[in-house]
């Protein structure tokens, strides 16, 4: 699964003592098996454990933020 971002702001929640971190300046969600790869667009690469995520919400963006919520739990939903 792949989602494209327009400088966008993602939060993810982490299954453990409900704790979120945010990623400023995202583009690219890539997700393939159990990794996470959080790209951001000033070059910086964040690799997570898809096991350990309970859910990733786009906080803040450059566009239409309905539309990309929308996409991304479509396309989070239909991997499961």
């Amino acid at each position: 699964m792949k989602a494209i971002f327009s400088n966008s702001t993602i939060k993810v929640w982490f299954k453990t003592l409900s704790t979120s971190r945010n990623f400023y300046n995202t583009t690219e969600i890539i997700q393939e098996g159990n990794a996470v790869l959080i790209k951001i667009s000033n070059g910086d690469q964040h690799l997570l454990n898809f096991e350990n995520v309970n859910m990733i919400e786009e906080i803040d963006t450059d566009s239409n933020i309905g539309k990309k919520m929308m996409e991304l739990k479509e396309k989070f939903k239909n991997n499961y």
